[in-house]
């Protein structure tokens, strides 16, 4: 493993935007469901947009900022309880190299780690029982794939008490992390968007949806006369017999152009990057209508 040292918090969050990070694979599995400060929730979509600095979606609340405040006092709980020092490390794997891990705590042997939360009264209940919450379990076995330990400890802090749950690696898990988190990566790396989902989208009021059924019902208008138009085209071709026509002050002119350039077939452009010469990004609004789960 690799351990990396920033100089500003920007450096920190820049270097979290080039890799996919312990803490994004919940969110890429959809076994976890952040908040965001707009409302929405943190998707891989959302997650993407991010990586790719679309968007900045960092979550700074009263929540997180409680947080991360109490993450030192809880890491002092935990190395008083270990009888060690764990520090916070930023971790990287060259067998890897699309994942990182900040772990919240590494020992100076390199051979224990530990991820603290600071966690509510439910998550801590579960704690005690020797479980560890699903919407961080990713995360604990990518911490795991990063660092190659055979197990982490869960510490989980709430209102003075602590617990430890250690952690033991998974490779089966582990296999499912390193497909996904690597096709999620594809994704980031090909400019492709991950397929969104109900949590994308933002519910509106009444008058929206008033808004959006007048301009749905007019784009379905203009599709039936779109498929009239093409109709009576078809039919005017054919009885035009290829032949420039007219009748009374109607005119049908045939017009030829050049075709398009296929510059995949021009062999000196074969390695030629061809992306730095693309036009600025355009952005389009879809309206579609679904009617039930999983149809558009």
């Amino acid at each position: 493993m690799q351990i990396h040292e920033f100089k500003t918090e920007k450096e920190w969050l820049d270097f979290r935007k080039q890799h996919v990070c312990a803490s994004d694979m919940p969110i890429i599995l959809g076994e976890a469901k952040w908040k965001l400060p707009d409302g929405r929730v943190k998707t891989p979509f959302l997650l993407w947009q991010e990586k790719l600095g679309l968007f900045d979606l960092s979550c700074d609340n009263v929540a997180t900022r409680y947080g991360k405040s109490m993450e030192e006092p809880a890491r002092q709980a935990y190395n008083a309880m270990i009888f060690d020092k764990m520090t916070p490390a930023v971790i990287t794997n060259k067998k890897y190299p699309n994942f990182m891990a900040s772990l919240d705590g590494l020992s100076v042997t390199r051979d224990r780690a530990v991820e603290i939360k600071n966690a509510n009264a439910h998550d801590h209940a579960l704690a005690k029982e020797g479980k560890v919450p699903k919407k961080y379990y990713a995360q604990l076995q990518t911490q795991l794939l990063v660092t190659e330990l055979p197990m982490i400890d869960y510490f989980s802090m709430h209102q003075g008490e602590g617990i430890i749950v250690p952690v033991e690696r998974n490779d089966d898990y582990i296999e499912l992390i390193k497909k996904k988190g690597n096709a999620f990566w594809e994704l980031v790396l090909d400019l492709k968007e991950p397929e969104m989902t109900d949590d994308d989208y933002v519910e509106r009021n009444d008058a929206w949806g008033v808004i959006a059924k007048g301009l749905w019902d007019i784009k379905e208008e203009i599709k039936g006369l779109e498929k009239e138009k093409k109709r009576l085209e078809q039919l005017l071709k054919e009885e035009s017999f290829g032949c420039n026509s007219r009748h009374g002050n109607y005119r049908f002119t045939v017009v030829r152009a050049k075709g398009g350039i296929d510059y995949s077939s021009i062999p000196e452009l074969e390695h030629v990057n061809l992306e730095k010469y693309r036009k600025p990004q355009i952005t389009k609004w879809l309206l579609n209508f679904k009617t039930k789960l999983g149809e558009k």
